[in-house]
Formats: C-alpha cells, structure tokens, sequence
C-alpha cells in the first residue's frame, strides 16, 4: 500500500511539473540578463511552448520586440543528467539550450540576431555605442560552467551591415568574427570581408577587462570623416592611411 501511496505522490508531482506555465521563465530571462532581454506573450509550458523576446535600449529607454521564439524540451537527453531544448526563432533560425550540474551550454547554433539585441548584452560602455546590423551566430558547442567565468567552445560570428552611431555615414562593412573561450579567457579574431572600414585585430576578455589591438584604414580615399575618426581614435601604422586601434575597458557588470 505505501509503495503506491509513494507512486501516486511521484507521478502526481510529475504532472504538476509538465504544466509549469511557460511565463515562469520571464523572471529567470531577466535575472540572467541584468534585466536587458525580457519574454512577453509566453504561452504554453516551460517544455513547450511560445514567446516574444523584447530588448531594452539603453539610448531611448524603450522596449524593442525582438522577434518571436519556440521551444520544446528533448526529453531523451534526461537520461543522461542533461536537460535540453531545441529553440526555433521566427526566421528559421535554431539552437540548442542545454543544462547540467557541471554547467550550460549552447549547441547546434544557426542563428541572427539584430546587433542591438546582442548589445544591450555588453555590460560595459562599449553595448552604448549605438550598434547596428545583423550577426550571424554558428557554433556546434559552447559550455559554461556555472558561477564562474569557465567556458570552451568556438564560435563563429558574421556582422553584415555593420554600424554604429559614433561613425555617421554608410554601413562600415561585413566582418568576420571568430571567438575562442579556454577557461577564463575569452579570446576573438575580427577580420574584413569588404566595406567602408577595413579593420582586422585580436583581443581578449579576461579578469573584467576587454582588451583589443588592431589595424584600421579607410577603404575609400574620399571618405574624410571615417578618415578623421581614425585620426582621433587610432595612432599612426605602418604606413599612410593605416591607424594602429588600441582599446581597453572594463566589462564588470553595471
């Protein structure tokens, strides 16, 4: 009698648990952002269901629709302590979200995503430069580990249309961006498919500091306020029309 007493408690709590409404995620999406990325709209359950996902710009103090996600949990996974979901976003793109007692990770990455979504993100002064364009993020792995800045993993990042406020004037340019996490060190590689401003360099995050160093020329010998920008926030290279871009900021969060 108390082995189906035990049962039925087991199972009752089991149903109670696959109809957790899906609006119980909107806190931990906040939490997890510092309150830069929130979930509205939710329908259906944290193992399915649906949402739009909003950012917040930091410039004009609103609330920008992102676009629309749905997620359901692969329950095969279970087996073997790992409790995953597959992620669909409204313009076909996809990822995997997965987390265990070691910590969480990213899988089958296909996505895009607007750069000023990704930007609010930066939890330094740098997410307030007024990005703009869309990154195209791949990646069969990224882990993490919880509490603590340790990750592996590689990602592969494109940012067409690349833009910021700080430069008026025509897009920048296509970049590719490669992103290397070994530990506590977070290391990229930016490089230039074509555009405006060419610009190629490395950096690092790692201890709370962002650290790059690159070189930066104008594309276009008549461009003379990317040219003069240049001046202002680079030093001379190797040789005329090259700027040597150093950079160096703090990313602990606000």
């Amino acid at each position: 009698m108390k082995r189906w007493l035990v049962l039925g408690v087991v199972l009752t709590l089991l149903a109670i648990a696959t109809q957790f409404p899906a609006a119980w995620l909107a806190p931990a999406i906040e939490r997890a952002t510092s309150a830069r990325w929130r979930v509205a709209d939710a329908t259906g359950t944290v193992w399915r269901g649906e949402a739009t996902l909003y950012s917040y710009d930091r410039t004009t103090g609103y609330w920008a629709p992102a676009r629309a996600v749905s997620w359901h949990t692969l329950w095969g996974r279970l087996a073997s302590g790992v409790v995953a979901s597959q992620l669909q976003f409204d313009d076909g793109g996809k990822a995997q979200l997965a987390a265990s007692f070691n910590g969480w990770s990213l899988e089958g990455v296909d996505a895009t995503f607007p750069a000023a979504q990704l930007a609010v993100l930066l939890p330094s002064t740098i997410g307030d430069y007024g990005w703009a364009g869309t990154f195209a993020a791949r990646t069969k792995a990224f882990h993490c580990s919880w509490g603590r800045p340790n990750c592996n993993g590689q990602l592969e990042l494109g940012w067409n249309d690349a833009a910021t406020v700080q430069i008026p004037g025509a897009p920048l340019g296509d970049y590719a961006i490669r992103v290397v996490a070994e530990g506590e060190a977070l290391r990229f590689a930016v490089s230039t498919l074509r555009g405006r401003l060419h610009l190629t360099g490395a950096g690092e995050i790692s201890r709370g500091r962002l650290r790059f160093t690159g070189e930066a020329r104008s594309n276009a010998s008549d461009d003379v306020r990317l040219e003069s920008l240049l001046r202002v926030i680079g030093r001379p290279g190797a040789g005329p029309g090259r700027y040597l871009i150093e950079y160096t900021d703090a990313v602990a969060a606000r």
